[in-house]
């Protein structure tokens, strides 16, 4: 696990230019816009989301769900990787993570392979604003660019 926040930290480093260094806060808290849909209830694609960042515990979590009924997903703050690359980034048991892109944005993956050093090889990765022009946007391609910096 040390390694893979190794090589996190090494990737996003450049990131820190261009992303919020500060501690996450309820700011977060909103409807997000998606890059590409995703499953919402029952198998109705959705291009929006809500977020909610909150304590849970002697936690700090981002609480994400397709709609207010809908099962959330939640992901945990890591306090000493955001520190250490200089953007709030959060992690979840099945391997997500929601890596802060800029005040109003967020890019979620799931590397290919954890442990290799090319994070821009991803099983999976999306896109989430605030400002929908900018979800729309948004490609595969400027996510591979924006991780490879």
């Amino acid at each position: 696990m040390k390694t893979l926040f190794k090589y996190l930290i090494v990737l996003l480093m450049p990131c820190m230019l261009f992303s919020q260094s500060e501690k996450p806060t309820e700011a977060i808290n909103g409807t997000y816009y998606l890059m590409a849909a995703e499953k919402g209830i029952g198998s109705k694609m959705t291009k929006e989301k809500l977020f909610q960042y909150t304590a849970w515990g002697n936690d700090n979590v981002l609480i994400v769900a397709a709609c207010e009924k809908c099962s959330p997903v939640m992901y945990k703050y890591n306090k000493e990787e955001s520190e250490a690359i200089g953007v709030p980034v959060f992690y979840n048991a099945i391997g997500l993570y929601m890596i802060t892109y800029d005040d109003e944005s967020f890019i979620m993956l799931v590397p290919a392979n954890k442990n290799s050093k090319d994070w821009t090889d991803f099983t999976y990765s999306n896109f989430y604003s605030k400002n929908k022009a900018k979800a729309d946007a948004m490609t595969k391609q400027k996510i591979v660019e924006f991780i490879d910096e």
